[in-house]
């Protein structure tokens, strides 16, 4: 099956001027398309979120997305190699994967030293006492919300997650000054996280940020934030170690909460553990 990019170019001549246009910001720089949301890139040619769907779906793609990873992969060929800068095209797999669980092991010592008593505890307290806690979090950061979700789910804590951008929105829209959100970006500029960040500070939502940029957008608007290290310029993987770091924060702070909560949440924890236990031949 050929390129995204080799497909417009054989196309090229038979697309309309709007098509046009899109194609060409794509062949001329893939790399800055893939890493475009939809609403980005029609943004950056000038037309609308609508005939960028439908020349992906004219390509054969079902959506965008799988555009876009389609369009990620073929900059993962050999002459690309640089950008994993630990990683030598001669390494053996085993050094391969030295470095990986290296570079990942990095990133949590780097994430736990920047992690200081006063941040947890502020986070921990106002955990336990808010009435709902909601995560938010989209594309790679919406696995690291789930995660959280999945864990304080077994707690006495009203929580909520959905990983629908306009659900998230919405969720964000309903909560209030009695409540607490954790928002996860390893950007911290994602403009549709911003968003969500933005409306929850404006409902006055308690927001833990958990982002891999102190300075980011995200960070500015939280509350409290904790940064999940990440040497991304040895070792580029669409924020891997990021994201490792962002879901050993979660964790951490639901042994915090869970330990802090006591009694009160370990009657919960056990109903949760029987009734999934239960499912189990």
């Amino acid at each position: 099956m050929s390129s995204p990019v080799k497909r417009l170019q054989n196309s090229f001549s038979k697309l309309s001027r709007t098509n046009r246009k899109i194609a060409k910001v794509v062949i001329d720089d893939p790399q800055l398309a893939s890493e475009s949301n939809i609403e980005e890139l029609a943004k950056k040619t000038r037309t609308s979120t609508a005939s960028v769907s439908r020349l992906v779906k004219t390509l054969g793609y079902n959506n965008y997305r799988e555009f876009t990873l389609a369009l990620a992969y073929t900059q993962l060929s050999p002459q690309n190699l640089p950008i994993f800068k630990d990683i030598d095209a001669k390494d053996s797999f085993s050094v391969i994967a030295d470095k990986v669980f290296t570079g990942s092991q990095r990133a949590l010592q780097d994430t736990r030293s920047g992690m200081n008593e006063s941040d947890l505890a502020r986070a921990v307290l106002r955990i336990i006492n808010c009435k709902h806690l909601g995560f938010f979090g989209l594309g790679g950061s919406s696995i690291a919300a789930l995660d959280g979700y999945h864990k304080f789910l077994r707690t006495s804590l009203n929580c909520s997650f959905y990983n629908d951008y306009d659900f998230q929105l919405m969720q964000a829209v309903r909560m209030n000054e009695d409540d607490c959100a954790i928002v996860i970006s390893h950007s911290g500029k994602n403009r549709q996280t911003v968003k969500i960040a933005e409306t929850l500070k404006k409902r006055k939502v308690t927001v833990i940020a958990i982002t891999s940029y102190p300075d980011s957008p995200l960070a500015a608007h939280s509350d409290i934030s904790f940064i999940s290290s990440s040497d991304e310029s040895n070792y580029r993987s669409e924020g891997m170690y990021a994201l490792i770091a962002q879901m050993a924060i979660m964790d951490a702070l639901f042994m915090m909460a869970a330990v802090r909560m006591g009694s009160a949440v370990e009657g919960t924890i056990r109903n949760v553990q029987n009734i999934i236990e239960s499912t189990r031949s």
